[in-house]
C-alpha cells in the first residue's frame, strides 16, 4: 500500500503484460480501478478484503498488495484509491458490483464510486510528445507473475468467494460457463399453490441479473423440489458476477446457493411439448438434450 500527494489523476505503474495494438506498439493492459467516496478513516486492509472478493490483487516485489491511497496537500487521506488487480476480468466485476455500494456493509455512510481506472492522458507530456516508458526488471517481473497466477489458480477454492464448483459433484465447472445454477428458489409446493408464480420469478430474476450483463435464457424447473433455476448469460464474466451476488443471499427465507452449470446436473421441468415418450430411457434423453441446449453459445 502506498499514500502519496494527489497532485493530478494517477499514474500507472508498467504494466507485466503488455500487448500490441493497431500500429505495432506495446501497449499496456488496464487492470485498476479507481475509488472515490471512501472514509477518511478507511484501512488499506479492509479496502484489500473488500476488492479481493472480485479477483486476485496483483502484489508489488515485497508482496504487498498494489493500492495507493491518495492524500490532500495538508496529507490526510483525500477519500481516492487505486487498485491495481491481475486479470481484466476483475475490474468488470469489481466495477458491475461495487460501484454505488457500500465498504463497511450495512453503513450507508461508506458509499463509494468504482471505475475503470483512466490513464489514456499520462503516455503524453504536457506539450503532447510521447514520454519513455520506464525500465523493469524482466527477472522480478516474471517471478511475481508467476506467483500471481498461482494466486489466481487458487482464487475461489476455498474461501468462499468466486465461481464454486457444485459440492456434490467432483467435476468442476469450466471457467468459461455462462449459465448460472440457482437452488432454494422456491417449493413446489408454492408452485403448486399458485401456478403464476412462475412467470413473476422468472421476471424477478431476470431483471436482477440484466444489471450484470447479458441475460439471454431464464427457466424454472417446477418438477425441482431443491427449487431450480438456471440464468444463462452472454459471456462468463456477468455469470461470474451473478454467483458472487447472489450466493448465499436470503429469498423468502431460503438461503440461496448459486454455482456455475458443470454440464453433469439434469434437472426435471414440466414441459407440455415433450415428444420424447415415457419411461427412464426417454426421461434420459430428454434431460441429456436439455443440457446440451442449455450448453449451446448465443440464444
Amino acid at each position: 500500500m502506498e499514500v502519496y500527494t494527489r497532485a493530478s489523476e494517477p499514474e500507472p505503474e508498467p504494466s507485466a503484460k503488455r500487448g500490441k495494438n493497431a500500429s505495432g506498439e506495446r501497449k499496456s493492459k488496464n487492470t485498476a480501478v479507481y475509488v472515490t467516496g471512501l472514509p477518511t478513516d478507511t484501512d488499506p486492509d479492509e479496502l484489500a478484503e473488500r476488492f479481493s472478493k472480485f479477483g486476485v490483487i496483483e502484489e508489488d516485489d515485497s508482496g504487498e498488495p498494489k493500492i495507493k491511497m491518495y492524500a490532500r496537500e495538508d496529507g490526510t487521506f483525500s477519500g481516492e484509491a487505486l487498485i491495481v488487480y491481475f486479470k481484466e476480468d476483475s475490474v468488470l466485476l469489481a466495477v458491475s458490483l461495487l460501484d454505488e455500494a457500500e465498504l463497511r456493509l450495512g453503513d450507508p455512510k461508506t458509499v463509494m464510486k468504482v471505475a475503470q481506472a483512466n490513464f489514456a492522458h499520462k503516455s503524453e507530456n504536457k506539450n503532447g510528445v510521447s514520454q519513455p516508458r520506464k525500465v523493469v526488471n524482466k527477472k522480478a517481473v516474471t517471478r511475481r507473475i508467476g506467483k500471481m497466477q498461482k494466486k489466481v489458480s487458487e482464487w475461489g477454492m476455498d474461501d468462499g468467494f468466486g465461481p464454486q464448483p457444485d459440492p456434490e459433484d467432483d467435476i468442476q465447472a469450466p471457467k468459461s460457463s455462462r449459465i448460472v445454477v440457482l437452488k432454494h428458489m422456491f417449493t413446489v409446493e408454492e408452485l403448486n399453490k399458485d401456478p403464476s408464480l412462475i412467470l413473476d420469478l422468472k421476471e424477478d430474476v431476470r431483471e436482477e441479473c440484466e444489471s450484470l450483463g447479458d441475460v439471454t435464457n431464464v427457466t424454472l424447473y417446477d418438477n425441482e423440489p431443491e427449487g431450480v433455476m438456471t440464468i444463462k448469460f452472454r459471456d462468463p464474466v456477468s455469470a461470474q458476477a451473478c454467483i458472487i451476488r447472489m450466493n448465499g443471499r436470503y429469498f423468502d427465507g431460503r438461503r440461496i446457493v448459486a454455482e456455475l452449470f458443470t454440464g453433469r446436473q439434469r434437472f426435471k421441468r414440466t414441459d407440455a411439448r415433450d415428444d420424447y415418450g415415457d419411461g427412464a430411457d426417454a426421461e434420459k434423453k430428454r434431460l441429456d438434450e436439455f443440457a446440451q441446449w442449455l450448453l449451446q453459445e448465443g440464444e
